[in-house]
Parts: structure tokens; C-alpha cells; sequence
């Protein structure tokens, strides 16, 4: 805080006496020369303090590693809420579309899988039907694959 009053101080001081010396000096082309001078000191003494600060501003290549190892948890955390949340939306998708059949399905797995683009691709979705429902599950299978375009292996009670 007393760098700053001291700054602070400073930039009064330095308005007061080029004030001054505007007053002091003749009127014409000496003033514009005086006046561009006087602005690049002025800029020079706000600038100074700055040039202080950074210098004592050192970088530690610890923190560079504590922050490559946080960005990684991070982008393994969006990773798996991008892939749960994909999995809860195509596991809706599916719901709904069974209970409009008038199915209701007892489990659902989807397998997913992400590659080197951190792109999700979907590998195989099971879904397990109660054994009330064996009859439906060859129109269930077909249907799933047309809509979803996706491999799906439909499983009735504990086959």
C-alpha cells in the first residue's frame, strides 16, 4: 500500500512542477518541444514502479507442472461428464422409445469408448428386456438399430 502512495505522491509532485515550467517557459516552438519532453518523463516515472514490480516477479517451473497436472484433471473431468452425459441421453433416448413400444426395459449398458481426439464412439448397446417381453425382442433390435444406427444387442432375462 505505501508503494502505491508513494506513486501516487510521486505523479502529484511531477504535475505540479511541470506546471511550472509551462508557465516559466516562452510561448512557440521551444513549448511543443518542452511539452513532448515533459510527457515522455511523466510516462517514464508511471512506467518505472511497473518495471520494478516485474522484475521481482519470478516464474517457477514447479507451478508450470502443478498446472499441466491440474489441466489434465480437467480435461479428464469434462471427458467423463461429456461421456455420462452422453450415455444418460442415449439411455433416455432409448426409454423413450421402448415405452412407445409399451416396453419397459429392466437394465440398459451403453459401451463407449474415446479415442486419441478425445471423440466418443459407441461401441455396443445392450439392452435387457424382462421375459414378458421375449416376443418383442426381434422388432425391438430392429428398430433400436434403424433409429439409433448403432449396433445393439437386445437380451431377454438372464440369457
Amino acid at each position: 500500500m505505501t508503494a502505491v502512495k508513494s506513486w501516487t505522491l510521486l505523479i502529484c509532485i511531477l504535475s505540479i512542477i511541470s506546471t511550472l515550467f509551462e508557465m516559466i517557459l516562452p510561448r512557440g516552438k521551444i513549448e511543443k518541444i518542452f511539452k513532448v519532453v515533459l510527457g515522455i518523463f511523466i510516462l517514464c516515472s508511471l512506467l518505472m514502479p511497473l518495471k520494478a514490480l516485474s522484475s521481482s516477479m519470478k516464474f517457477n517451473s514447479k507451478n508450470e507442472k502443478v498446472f499441466v497436472k491440474e489441466e489434465n484433471k480437467l480435461k479428464n473431468i469434462i471427458e467423463n461428464q461429456m461421456k455420462t452425459s452422453s450415455e444418460v441421453n442415449l439411455k433416455s433416448n432409448i426409454k423413450n422409445l421402448l415405452k412407445r413400444k409399451n416396453v419397459k426395459p429392466e437394465k440398459i449398458n451403453v459401451i463407449m469408448d474415446t479415442d486419441n481426439n478425445n471423440c466418443i464412439s459407441i461401441k455396443n448397446i445392450e439392452v435387457y428386456l424382462s421375459e414378458g417381453d421375449k416376443n418383442k425382442k426381434d422388432i425391438i433390435k430392429n428398430e433400436l438399430e434403424k433409429v439409433l444406427n448403432l449396433k445393439v444387442d437386445v437380451v431377454v432375462g438372464s440369457e
